[in-house]
């Protein structure tokens, strides 16, 4: 596996922003989704509020990596504060991260 090019890594202040959006689009739909979906995996393009939905976290992850690749994603487990990951820069290749 490749190591990642760590100047194309996100800052710590880009980071949180990218947090901030994404954790405001979840509280949007948050009752939607923990009726629905708790204990699933929702992958978040900060920028777009475009998402997938799934049991698998990686599959959440690889769903968005199909259609945006390159792109930094955020992971948050639906119904859980303590599960919330930044990632998908990659491009697939079938294999889990």
């Amino acid at each position: 596996m490749a190591s990642p090019n760590i100047k194309n890594l996100p800052t710590y202040e880009h980071r949180e922003k990218l947090s901030k959006k994404a954790r405001a689009f979840y509280a949007q739909l948050r009752d939607q989704l923990e009726k629905e979906h708790w204990g699933e995996y929702i992958t978040i393009h900060p920028e777009t509020g475009d998402y997938a939905i799934s049991p698998d976290h990686w599959d959440a992850v690889n769903q968005m990596r199909a259609k945006y690749p390159g792109i930094v994603f955020y992971t948050i487990r639906i119904g859980y504060r303590a599960f919330a990951h930044f990632g998908g820069r990659g491009v697939s290749d079938g294999r889990r991260s």
